[in-house]
C-alpha cells in the first residue's frame, strides 16, 4: 500500500497540525510515512504545505512526482489549486471555500471557484463557518481533516485519539470544539458521497456543499433522500450557483422546494 498526501493552506491555519494528527495516527497504525514540510511566515500570510507519504513498506523519499497524489487536503482554495498537478486521474481534493487573500495578485473570486468547482474529484466545504459553529474559529483544520478522513487509510478512531492528545493541554473546551469540528467535516464528506453514488453532479454537490449546516454527527436519512431528489431535479445546477452566491447557511432539514 502507497498513499501519498499533499497537505496546504497559509501560515496560521493549522497545516502542520494536520499533519501531527495524520503522522501519529500513521505511526500507531504500525504504518511507514516520510513527510517534508514547507513553512510560510503566518503573520505575512505565507503558503504553507506538508508532503506526507504512507506505506506498509519503508519510505525512501519524501516527494511526491506530479500525478502521483491520492488527495490534496487544504484550508484553502487557492493553495488546492495550487498543488492540483500532483493529483492522480482518480485522486480527490477536499477544500475549505473560504478565501484568505495573502497575496496583491489573488484571482477574482469569480474565475476560482469556476476552477476549483470543475474538479470532478471533490468535497468543497465552508471549514471555517462550520469551525466557528463547533466553538474554536481556527478549528476550520479539522473540518479539513474529517471531510478527508473517508479518503485516508487510517481508522477514525485513530484520527480522533490523536486530535485529543494533540489539544488535550489547552482544556476541554478545546478539545470537544476541536472533534465536534472533525464530526462535521466528516459528516459533510459522508453526505457527499451519497449523493454523488446516487448520480447528483459534481459541479452541483461543489456549491452546494459549502451552504449546508452540518452536525458532528451524520445527516439523518430523511435529509439525505429529500436533497438528493432535490439536486436530481431538472433546475439543480440553477439552484445550486443560487444557494452558493446567496452565501446563506440552511438547516439540513431546509430543502428548498422545487
Amino acid at each position: 500500500m502507497n498513499y501519498d498526501l499533499v497537505i496546504c493552506g497559509v501560515g496560521g491555519q493549522g497545516v502542520l497540525s494536520i499533519a501531527w494528527v495524520i503522522d501519529h495516527a500513521v505511526h500507531e497504525a504500525g504504518l511507514h510515512f516520510k513527510q517534508s514540510e514547507v513553512h510560510g511566515m503566518a503573520q505575512r500570510g505565507g503558503a504553507v504545505s506538508a508532503f506526507v507519504r504512507i506505506s506498509d513498506k519503508p519510505v525512501a523519499s519524501d516527494l511526491i512526482a506530479n500525478g502521483a497524489a491520492s488527495l490534496v487536503l487544504s484550508v484553502e482554495p487557492m493553495e488546492a489549486l495550487r498543488y492540483a498537478q500532483l493529483l492522480r486521474p482518480d485522486g480527490w481534493i477536499v477544500s475549505d471555500v473560504t478565501p484568505l487573500e495573502n497575496v496583491d495578485v489573488y484571482p477574482q473570486h469569480e474565475a476560482l471557484y469556476k476552477v476549483l468547482f470543475s474538479v470532478p474529484h471533490l468535497v468543497a466545504l465552508d471549514a471555517t463557518r462550520l469551525a466557528t459553529k463547533a466553538g474554536a474559529a481556527k478549528a476550520q483544520n479539522m473540518v479539513a481533516l474529517g471531510a478527508a478522513a473517508s479518503q485516508l487509510p487510517l481508522p477514525v478512531d485513530l484520527l480522533e485519539k490523536q486530535i485529543h492528545e494533540l489539544f488535550v493541554s489547552k482544556g476541554e473546551r478545546i478539545v470537544k470544539a476541536n472533534i465536534n469540528a472533525f464530526r462535521m467535516g466528516t459528516a459533510a464528506s459522508q453526505f457527499a458521497a451519497t449523493l454523488s453514488a446516487a448520480g447528483v453532479p459534481a459541479a452541483v454537490l461543489a456549491r452546494v456543499l459549502p451552504r449546508l449546516a452540518f452536525e458532528p454527527q451524520a445527516v439523518a436519512q430523511g435529509s439525505v433522500d429529500a436533497w438528493c431528489k432535490r439536486l436530481l431535479a431538472a433546475d439543480a445546477a440553477q439552484l445550486a450557483l443560487q444557494l452558493f452566491l446567496a452565501d446563506t447557511v440552511l438547516a439540513l432539514d431546509a430543502v428548498p422546494a422545487c
